[in-house]
């Protein structure tokens, strides 16, 4: 029977006096991932960012600020259940509407920190087209923005510290200038450890500076 209490608690519908919050709670976190940073890139693949807070009294637990609820939905979707480092993470609306900012009397001010005029952001420009290319963690992530000069050896090299690659492939592009690739690892924890270490790292180029843009691919893994 199809009722209101059929209704997937995921994905709540309007309700009378209900407001879906861009704020998410997201619980059981690994080390390598629980820091404002990390979760800003991560879940920064399914919009904008806003604000990060670490629980104090529980280091494996945050509380995550989307630009909108739709991201926040978008994140929540996509990262529910997700293994990394052994553990699954565990997504949630949270019942506040906003993270605040610490006083300046508090402890732990580093364990908060507000994105909201990082550069960094993947969705600044309106009605971005990159929101037709968010998906969910695979064990392969799509990488761009690459210098012509780096090899596959050498990105390769940069990765190959995470986890084990099982498969690279090089992108026809149209841009002599910034190669595309896919990098597909054994699993999707190391994927998403690669994502958060590696997005936005610097290339000196001899034209001046590149930077690296990760993404999990829509495939999940490079056909043969």
């Amino acid at each position: 029977s199809s009722g209101i209490n059929a209704e997937c608690p995921l994905r709540p519908g309007p309700q009378i006096g209900y407001t879906i919050s861009s704020v998410l709670l997201v619980s059981n976190l690994a080390e390598c991932i629980a820091s404002p940073d990390a979760l800003f890139v991560l879940f920064g693949v399914y919009g904008d960012v806003r604000r990060v807070k670490i629980l104090y009294k529980k280091p494996d637990t945050a509380l995550i600020q989307m630009n909108d609820p739709i991201s926040a939905q978008q994140a929540l979707l996509s990262l529910n259940g997700v293994v990394c480092g052994d553990k699954k993470i565990y997504v949630s609306y949270s019942i506040y509407m906003e993270v605040q900012m610490p006083k300046p009397t508090d402890e732990a001010q580093d364990l908060t920190k507000d994105f909201s005029d990082s550069p960094l952001h993947r969705f600044r420009k309106a009605n971005s087209k990159l929101r037709e290319n968010v998906y969910a963690p695979s064990p392969c992530l799509h990488l761009s923005n690459i210098p012509c000069e780096i090899s596959e050896d050498e990105i390769r090299d940069l990765f190959e510290n995470i986890g084990t690659i099982v498969n690279f492939r090089f992108l026809t592009s149209d841009r002599p200038d910034k190669k595309m690739a896919l990098l597909e690892f054994t699993n999707t924890s190391a994927a998403i450890c690669g994502l958060v270490q590696l997005h936005n790292k610097e290339f000196k180029t001899d034209t001046g500076k590149q930077y690296l843009r990760i993404s999990f691919s829509k495939a999940g893994f490079i056909q043969k």
